[in-house]
């Protein structure tokens, strides 16, 4: 197949029909049919069946979609590269992270980078930490940012390395009306009501790190609410459900209030940047990490509320 036949198909089975498909692609309708025709010869086998009107593609098309969709998406990225680099800009860099990250940290840290390096074109998505993992692995992202190595996400991934950016702490977090005089006082890990906790799934890295020091504290950890993010875990409680911990970059989000307490003995993380073991980080990552260092170190909340206490 060339990849005008998958234009054509992607365009047709988008918009079902040749017409609105030729639309898409600024050519002639005959030319869309000649294309189609012309593939399907090619193949030995019908690609679409026409039902009220509409152009539905076959199962055997189904099936060669699943190639066509990541043949078509690489070739949107070639041109969307080609424009970057028309337009000026520097070959860009594919950042994945945390939802955690990506709410706070990582987006002051792409100012900080870009006010120094404003021809760079960065991409940003947000994923968790084996999806992560696997894109790194599939070089969909040149650099990824989570809370632990590579290892700590149910056994050593091969083909990534990690390196230590930053390091945080885990802060409990309730409801500001619930004893507002303790708020920014330390809380003892055992002092926690671990019937009214909200749980991170224990499948990522804070999560496992919080279940082990609970239990090893004689705390059952059987949270009744269990969410994939942090930031669900803080908007939970900020509506009057329940108290959580988190990482203190989320606590520190300005635009709910919740009531923060660091954790008495602390719980601490690293902030890992990972990459393919055979891809070192390159120049302008290793500038952007500098960037996401400097915000982290700044944006420590922590440290802050026990010298307030």
């Amino acid at each position: 197949m060339r990849l005008r036949h998958i234009e054509v198909l992607h365009a047709v089975r988008r918009t079902g029909s040749t017409s609105a498909a030729a639309a898409a692609l600024s050519i002639t309708q005959p030319a869309v049919s000649k294309i189609l025709k012309h593939a399907e010869q090619q193949l030995g086998f019908q690609l679409f069946r026409r039902l009220r009107g509409r152009l539905l593609a076959t199962d055997e098309a189904e099936t060669l979609f699943l190639d066509i969709e990541r043949v078509y998406e690489a070739l949107e990225r070639t041109r969307h590269t080609a424009t970057v680099l028309r337009e000026g800009l520097e070959i860009h860099l594919r950042i994945a992270c945390l939802p955690s990250l990506g709410m706070g940290v990582v987006p002051r840290a792409i100012h900080l980078f870009r006010s120094r390096r404003p021809r760079t074109f960065i991409e940003v998505a947000t994923r968790h930490e084996r999806e992560m993992m696997d894109g790194l692995l599939g070089r969909e992202f040149d650099v990824g940012l989570s809370f632990g190595p590579s290892e700590g996400y149910g056994g050593e991934t091969p083909g990534i390395v990690s390196k230590l950016i930053s390091t945080g702490e885990m802060v409990y977090i309730d409801t500001p009306g619930r004893s507002p005089s303790l708020n920014g006082m330390p809380m003892k890990l055992a002092k926690i009501d671990a019937k009214r906790l909200i749980g991170l799934n224990d499948t990522h890295y804070l999560g496992l790190q919080l279940k082990a020091a609970m239990e090893e504290s004689g705390l059952a950890f059987s949270p009744p609410v269990q969410v994939q993010t942090y930031y669900i875990a803080r908007n939970i409680v900020a509506a009057g459900t329940g108290c959580a911990v988190v990482d203190e970059f989320t606590a520190a989000a300005p635009y709910l209030a919740v009531s923060v307490r660091p954790i008495d003995p602390p719980l601490r993380f690293g902030i890992y940047a990972h990459t393919r073991e055979r891809h070192p980080f390159t120049k302008r990552a290793g500038e952007f990490l500098d960037s996401l260092r400097e915000v982290c170190e700044a944006d420590r909340l922590a440290p802050r509320l026990r010298a307030q206490a």
